[in-house]
């Protein structure tokens, strides 16, 4: 994924469609200094929730949650029809375990757009952690069933179905991300399957 979105910069290095997700991404592979320039390379386009929401991620991924909350929220004070930008502020809700402001930002990211996946699978996560397992594969489940070619998505459900003692919907889940795709993170997911508290805190 992110030799895609470094290919689409290379060839249009104005177009900021996507850039959020690219950031989400160079988070996820703790790619720092990437992201601090991507983040420097976008800097300027004061009216881009996009723009703001890489500001954040290049925070977050430093540890400063809070400053990372206050660019996530600028980006909604500069488009408040953009989901992505409340789920995100949601995630940094949870790395600080402030649960009801985390499950207020995601249910405000479905309200704009109720087929946001990155909202459910986020009230997923607080439920999990809440150990409201049912709750937590329904919501699972809603992401799934919107983005059923993402391995981590079903990772993510294997785990909540093995805590529910559904071992063979666990193993069929686990089963469908290594199909989906075979990488180390999924590989890690399905060794620790019996660990119950392992639910990373963004997609």
């Amino acid at each position: 994924a992110a030799m895609a979105f470094e290919r689409m910069r290379a060839l249009s290095p104005d177009r900021l469609d996507g850039v959020s997700i690219y950031s989400t991404t160079l988070w996820h592979l703790k790619k720092e200094v990437d992201l601090s320039y991507l983040a420097q390379q976008v800097t300027s386009h004061k009216t881009s929730p996009e723009a703001w929401c890489v500001a954040g991620n290049c925070f977050s991924l430093q540890k400063e949650h809070d400053v990372a909350l206050d660019f996530f929220t600028r980006a909604i004070q500069v488009d408040p029809t953009f989901p992505y930008a409340y789920t995100l502020a949601g995630h940094e809700y949870v790395s600080n375990e402030d649960f009801d402001k985390a499950v207020a930002c995601f249910r405000q990211a479905l309200r704009v757009d109720p087929r946001h996946y990155n909202a459910w699978c986020g009230l997923g996560t607080i439920y999990f952690k809440q150990e409201k397992l049912a709750v937590a594969d329904y919501h699972f489940g809603r992401a799934v069933a919107i983005n059923p070619h993402s391995s981590l998505l079903h990772c993510f459900r294997g785990v909540v179905l093995h805590a529910l003692t559904k071992d063979d919907d666990a193993l069929a889940a686990l089963d469908t991300a290594l199909a989906l795709n075979a990488t180390n993170l999924v590989e890690h997911c399905h060794r620790n399957i019996s660990h119950l508290n392992y639910i990373p805190a963004m997609t």
